[in-house]
């Protein structure tokens, strides 16, 4: 799903035998893909296959030691977490916002407008658009504040949860916590 490859059955023993990839557009995929089996996708590959090229057993899982191995070959499997967003870039994606944009925009016509107009020495005739500038800072300061703070509730929130799976190890049931 939302992929650019698809394939047109999937083999099962309930829904029948393996047919090569077709494209989004329903034509035959020709070359290293139209081989399911040449492909790495584990998904497209039979579990037997799957068992022979990690050295596992469907039934009794990964010994310890194995693990351990796959563990220290490869890491955890844990999505990669993106930076976290600094107070400035909160800031400043703040001020981006469509409405805060007009804002900005109505601020500067507002200055532009008293500045050459016949009151351009009253420094009165410019409280509008300083007014503006001034309100937009806050509320982005705000806004960004707060996002900040959120995301610092939402990171701990997590780390309080902790998440655990199970998994086949030595052909036993263990609970496993995940990273």
């Amino acid at each position: 799903l939302g992929s650019a490859w698809q394939t047109s059955r999937l083999r099962h023993p309930s829904i029948g035998s393996r047919t090569a990839p077709t494209s989004s557009q329903g034509r035959r995929v020709e070359g290293a893909m139209a081989n399911p089996h040449s492909c790495t996708d584990p998904d497209l590959q039979e579990p037997e296959e799957l068992e022979k090229f990690y050295g596992t057993s469907i039934e009794r899982g990964f010994t310890s030691s194995k693990a351990e191995e796959v563990l220290k070959r490869d890491g955890p499997n844990e999505l990669e977490k993106p930076p976290k967003p600094t107070l400035l870039m909160l800031f400043i994606m703040q001020l981006t916002g469509f409405v805060i944009v007009l804002l900005l925009c109505a601020a500067v016509a507002s200055i532009v407008v008293n500045g050459t107009g016949p009151k351009k020495d009253d420094v009165l005739s410019y409280t509008t658009g300083k007014a503006i500038f001034i309100i937009v800072l806050i509320n982005a300061g705000i806004a960004a504040w707060t996002e900040h703070k959120a995301g610092d509730a939402l990171e701990a929130l997590s780390q309080m949860t902790q998440a655990s799976i199970y998994v086949l190890r030595d052909g036993r049931e263990v609970k496993v916590d995940v990273p």
